[in-house]
């Protein structure tokens, strides 16, 4: 595992713009502060804090983040140790992986199970409970919902590639009257971001995803409808652990009904 120690103490003044631009343009704006050779940096619309640091001018820079979740969830080389009070770290080779890195923590920041359920709250806080008031709390779940999907998924959908908001649904995979609580309803692990086509598919329970995020043969499809929705042995999505209970669901619920 590739050594933090190697960040430098002080930063001179082009590379400390570097690393606070590739904060800055993220999402990360409040800051900078500085200890230990990590410069710290927040956000007013996403949790936690990351640290920067650099090898060098030419690199290899380091990411480090105070959120365990996050780190669970960033596909990125993993390096040690990480800032004081934080929950792990990683190496990037040139200053666009450390930007597409910070970048990928914003989007998996705001997309945290608790971050959505926690905007929502405030949003309805003070909303009552008369018919239309609860219509009203189900438009404003529904919008943060896709908002967190579209944040989670990239703005694409992993089947397709299409990437056009309008041609997308957030699909809810347990649906939203069939959860117990606002917790399930507004987790990004209960939802998938598909284009419209395959949220049509996945919504009547023509298709499902196994653990490994495979579409399962299923006598439901005709051949024309299996090469309209371009299924392949080869096509998959990738999926968290979080995923699974809710797929397990769909696939009891739903699809084989």
């Amino acid at each position: 595992m590739t050594s933090t120690e190697r960040r430098l103490a002080a930063y001179p003044f082009v590379l400390f713009s570097e690393l606070r631009d590739a904060a800055n343009e993220h999402g990360y704006r409040i800051g900078p502060e500085e200890a230990g050779g990590w410069i710290f940096f927040r956000s007013a619309s996403a949790p936690g804090e990351i640290g920067l640091a650099a090898a060098s001018a030419s690199g290899p820079f380091f990411l480090s983040l105070m959120l365990p979740e996050v780190v669970r969830a960033l596909d990125a080389q993993a390096a040690a140790p990480c800032a004081k009070g934080h929950a792990g770290s990683f190496m990037f080779a040139t200053r666009d992986e450390l930007h597409a890195g910070v970048q990928a923590v914003y989007r998996l920041s705001v997309s945290l199970p608790n971050f959505p359920l926690e905007k929502y709250e405030r949003a309805v806080a003070g909303i009552g409970e008369t018919e239309g008031e609860r219509a009203q709390k189900f438009r404003i779940g529904q919008d943060i919902f896709r908002d967190a999907l579209m944040e989670y998924w990239n703005g694409t959908c992993p089947l397709t590639g299409i990437s056009n908001p309008s041609l997308l649904r957030a699909s809810h995979i347990r649906p939203w009257s069939d959860c117990a609580t606002n917790a399930q309803r507004l987790d990004v692990h209960n939802g998938l971001l598909l284009s419209a086509l395959w949220d049509a598919a996945f919504d009547a329970g023509l298709v499902t995803f196994d653990r490994n995020g495979k579409v399962p043969p299923s006598a439901k499809l005709d051949v024309q409808a299996q090469a309209q929705l371009c299924i392949s042995a080869s096509k998959s999505i990738d999926l968290r652990d979080e995923h699974q209970p809710f797929l397990d669901y769909h696939r009891h619920e739903v699809w084989n009904q």
